[in-house]
């Protein structure tokens, strides 16, 4: 078969797809394509989130998608096709430093790359890249096209999946919080689990629980509990990763789902979610004056079935309560503990 002729039945078979695809599997097949389609030995998707940018990274071989870290500086092609929409297409990485430091391919000693903006309504922020080793051939301008035609589809095959994610939501959000409920929480975590099984991949989980919901109420006059768990939502919401599930698990606690997570990644994240809530200024209540505590749990490390997991976490939850809240802890040994409680940080302060 010719390259012309692959790359015609790769691009085809995309576009005849017609099972149901959830967002983590839509951008691993689009890795895979892309890794196919241009003869690569890295592909790249950088998609937006809630705060900021995820970059998944499959490298030629690997089986599962990898998080890379995006600089502290951000993406230098976001910048770039923020004035113009054109593709990037560079003989050697070298060519520009900026770019290869700040979206370069950490595992490829990359020579050629070729960066195509995906086209998404709400963000301008998205873009599918694959990396050659050095000293292989430079893309071609045939391989621009096949390039363009699969950000165009990831584009849209994105789009469409929001829009049917946001009716789905309609009817598997929980209406105080606006975020998925206890429902979609066993739906989405049965099939995460599945998928992890498959692929010999790690999966995390991290319960969540306001504290002290109880005496909050009785402290602040007409605040209702489930005001404060829509704002501490809200909040929560906004560290999440674009591929992360978070939800409601039972009035006043959340989970979020985090794939292809170990603990480590977890307790990482679950830190920076208790900062976040410790360090928000919620409108009844003030900063400091609401924290969460937090359990963390991984799949198969802590449990084998979705039932135990979840029953992981929650006795990790359990205790971070006991140990007075605004804590994380992670079974398995690992424990992040505040470094004072909210009352000596207000009075050093």
């Amino acid at each position: 078969m010719s390259s012309q002729d692959k790359s015609t039945k790769l691009l085809l078979e995309l576009g005849s797809a017609t099972e149901k695809t959830t967002r983590n599997e839509l951008l691993d097949r689009a890795l895979q394509t892309a890794l196919a389609l241009l003869d690569a030995d890295a592909a790249v998707i950088l998609i937006p989130a809630s705060t900021r940018a995820d970059r998944l990274v499959l490298h030629a071989g690997s089986a599962a998608a990898a998080v890379l870290a995006v600089p502290a500086g951000g993406s230098e092609v976001v910048r770039l096709f923020g004035t113009h929409k054109e593709p990037i297409v560079l003989a050697e990485i070298s060519e520009s430093s900026v770019i290869a430091a700040a979206d370069g391919c950490p595992g490829v000693d990359t020579g050629p790359a070729m960066f195509v903006p995906v086209r998404l309504k709400r963000s301008a922020s998205a873009y599918v890249a694959v990396y050659r080793k050095r000293g292989r051939a430079r893309y071609t301008a045939p391989e621009t096209r096949s390039m363009l035609l699969l950000a165009a589809w990831l584009g849209a095959s994105l789009e469409v999946l929001r829009t049917g994610n946001g009716a789905q939501k309609l009817a598997l959000s929980d209406p105080d919080t606006d975020v998925y409920n206890q429902r979609y929480l066993a739906q989405a975590l049965k099939r995460e689990v599945r998928r992890a099984g498959r692929f010999g991949q790690e999966l995390s989980l991290v319960m969540i629980g306001v504290d002290n919901l109880d005496a909050l109420r009785q402290a602040h006059d007409g605040l209702a509990g489930s005001a404060v768990v829509a704002d501490v939502a809200v909040a929560l919401a906004q560290q999440v990763r674009s591929f992360d599930i978070l939800t409601t698990f039972r009035k006043d606690r959340f989970v979020l789902m985090l794939p292809q997570t170990g603990r480590a990644g977890a307790i990482e994240a679950a830190e920076r979610m208790r900062g976040a809530i410790e360090s928000h200024v919620f409108p009844s209540v003030g900063e400091g004056g609401v924290t969460v505590s937090l359990g963390v749990a991984s799949f198969p490390n802590e449990a084998a079935t979705v039932k135990d997991l979840l029953a992981a976490s929650e006795r990790a939850l359990g205790q971070a309560s006991e140990r007075g809240g605004n804590t994380v802890v992670a079974l398995g040994g690992d424990v992040v503990f505040r470094l004072a409680p909210p009352q000596e940080k207000r009075a050093a302060r």
